[in-house]
């Protein structure tokens, strides 16, 4: 019985992730007056973004229509956006024009999101995902980052004899 339980769980969880990232039509949900669009980027502009900024980039591969799981997660994030305002960029990129971006970083399924900071890539979520874990998730890089740049000023800031 219990091989069957999780065999079919499997199976569930398998058709869950393959059934969305469809190219139909779907509602979208338009950011609230208070919040700021997230930018559509293409890799172009991705690559730019990430050799440029001097501030951490959150990406989310997504689909724009079509996702239920995109469309779930979309308030989320805007969200997430709202609370790194002047800490962190936040980005969108479409996962079907980026298939082979999306997963040389590990992105396999929409949505997915990729943390950069200095240019590099630390670490990927897939969905399954929440607002709650990768905010959690970008808060720790960012304190771990500041706490790292001031013992470096204190290390700087002091002399040895």
């Amino acid at each position: 019985m219990s091989t069957n339980v999780n065999f079919l769980m499997s199976l569930l969880y398998g058709l869950t992730l393959l059934s969305s990232c469809s190219e139909g039509k779907s509602t979208e949900i338009l950011p609230t007056k208070n919040s700021t669009l997230i930018p559509v980027v293409n890799a172009n502009e991705f690559q730019e973004l990430v050799q440029s900024s001097k501030e951490p980039i959150f990406v989310e591969f997504s689909v724009m229509t079509g996702c239920f799981r995109c469309n779930e997660m979309r308030p989320q994030v805007q969200q997430l956006k709202t609370n790194l305002q002047g800490r962190a960029e936040v980005v969108r990129m479409d996962f079907h024009s980026n298939q082979t971006l999306a997963a040389s970083l590990g992105a396999t399924v929409c949505p997915s999101y990729v943390y950069f900071s200095n240019g590099q890539p630390l670490w990927v979520q897939n969905y399954p995902s929440s607002g709650g874990l990768l905010n959690n998730k970008v808060l720790q890089e960012l304190n771990s980052h500041s706490n790292t740049q001031s013992e470096n000023r204190s290390l700087e800031g002091s002399t040895s004899f």
